[in-house]
């Protein structure tokens, strides 16, 4: 539950609690007045009723001696003979009912309706204890004032006079009061509700403000703002929520871009040691497939025999400058990519194909050759490695001595494919050829590493190029890259 709900529901209840106090104490307050009014009015019928009873029967008992006074005058008898008179001039001059009882109860004159018969009897038996009594007698619309009180002469009780006085008139009036407070009472707490929900809602709109930029926050949206203009404790909180949600902006931001400098990095590393991996790998397979010719004295070729001594001394000067960029680099030093200048396919691809021969015939294959003339424009040592890793590829996995390698010209590419046969590649690893550290379990070197064709892929689009390879009992290696037209010197 909100805490503005929470306010208004606990309000609303005190305001409930306090009105109904409130109007009850009035409500008593103004009855207690009107009945006071009401007994006031009474006891001043009370004295005049008691001097005119006593009047009357003077009057009464003046012109008789005293024998026959006996049924007339300041006695039980003489009020007996008198009540009519008594009565009717009460009710007549005071508006009101009236009825007289002697002192035992007994009704000597009455013209009170019935509807008050309890409350007359229960006054009158207080009456017969010598003492004056007032009960009020209410209605729907209106209440009632019953006095009863004892005639006496010469401290002789000589009967119970009751009056029954309605006082509409007054109850109306004190109604129409305390229906003008309770409206007035409603209104107040009208006005107070809605004051307080303006006020309450003042007061929880910066934290309803506060707790959305939380939760925004929490989810990441950090440049989600909030404005705050009170100086008041909210204000004070918003602000330094605004502060921490800046630093933690700003330490988030900083950790995203260290992460991806690391990111960064990681990549140029492996990057640069896959190629390394393999750049090595290119000038250490002539040098070893060389210097194992040599050593095995298989061939007399004194011709033969200087250009292996040449190669294996080129490559290894390529390999020790290679060597040295590693040095370079684990000193901290920036590796920069090779410059691209024109290649001569042909040669270099006769070139390559003369060095991977030697350990073709290791393997009892022999690699045949169709390749025109072409020029591209790239970097040597990766159109160099390119072309190493997928012969090197057709030699462990070919089935059959002999492999093939087709150069030409085709639609402004030079085109130049591998074809050897072999067992199709499987369907869970052809589909993801091109990624990194994929390769098959039939090869007849089990040192692979799976990253070659993921770097001939990389050298391939780095030079604007398509690489495909066909399936089947017959593996075909596929590669074009753009032509340019060099005059050479």
């Amino acid at each position: 539950m909100k805490i503005k709900l929470k306010f208004m529901l606990s309000l609303s209840v005190i305001l409930v609690v306090l009105g109904i106090i409130l109007n009850i104490i009035i409500r008593q307050a103004l009855i207690s007045n009107m009945e006071q009014q009401i007994s006031n009015s009474l006891k001043e019928v009370m004295k005049s009723t008691q001097e005119y009873i006593k009047y009357t029967l003077i009057i009464d008992s003046m012109g008789f001696s005293d024998d026959q006074i006996n049924g007339y005058g300041l006695n039980e008898e003489g009020l007996k003979t008198a009540s009519s008179s008594i009565v009717k001039n009460i009710n007549m001059n005071y508006n009101c009912t009236s009825r007289i009882s002697s002192m035992d109860g007994d009704t000597i004159k009455n013209n009170i309706t019935v509807g008050f018969k309890d409350t007359i009897v229960k006054s009158v038996k207080a009456a017969e204890n010598g003492r004056a009594v007032i009960e009020f007698k209410y209605k729907n619309t209106g209440v009632n004032g019953i006095l009863s009180y004892p005639i006496y002469e010469n401290e002789n009780y000589i009967g119970i006079m009751t009056v029954c006085k309605d006082y509409d008139q007054l109850y109306g009036d004190n109604s129409r009061i305390i229906n003008f407070i309770t409206i007035i009472e409603f209104a107040i707490f009208i006005c107070i509700f809605i004051l307080a929900f303006f006020i309450t809602n003042k007061i929880t709109k910066p934290i309803t403000k506060l707790t959305k930029a939380v939760k925004k926050v929490g989810n990441g949206e950090y440049d989600y703002e909030i404005q705050c203009k009170t100086n008041d404790e909210m204000g004070v909180l918003a602000r330094e929520f605004i502060n921490m949600k800046n630093k933690i902006k700003e330490q988030i931001t900083t950790i995203e871009s260290e992460k991806e400098k690391v990111e960064r990095l990681e990549k140029v590393r492996k990057k640069f040691f896959d190629n390394v991996t393999h750049e090595l790998k290119t000038p250490l397979t002539a040098i070893s497939g060389y210097a194992e010719i040599l050593t095995e004295g298989i061939v007399e070729d004194v011709e033969f025999k200087e250009r292996a001594v040449k190669r294996i001394y080129s490559e290894s000067e390529r390999l020790h400058k290679l060597v040295l960029k590693l040095i370079d680099v684990s000193k901290g030093d920036s590796f920069v990519d090779e410059a691209s200048k024109p290649i001569d396919m042909r040669k270099l691809l006769v070139e390559i194909c003369d060095d991977m021969n030697m350990k073709a015939k290791k393997y009892s294959h022999s690699i045949c050759r169709d390749i025109k003339d072409g020029n591209i424009l790239g970097q040597p040592n990766k159109i160099r490695e390119l072309i190493i890793n997928v012969l090197d590829n057709a030699i462990k996995y070919s089935t059959e001595d002999k492999i093939y390698v087709r150069g030409m010209i085709l639609d402004n590419y030079y085109k130049f494919e591998v074809e050897n046969k072999a067992n199709p590649i499987p369907d869970n690893i052809y589909k993801r050829i091109f990624e990194p550290f994929v390769k098959s379990q039939k090869s007849i070197e089990k040192h692979s590493s799976g990253l070659g064709l993921y770097i001939c892929d990389e050298i391939v689009k780095e030079h604007n190029g398509e690489i495909k390879i066909e399936n089947g009992e017959k593996v075909v290696v596929r590669i074009k890259i753009p032509v340019i037209e060099t005059t050479w010197q």
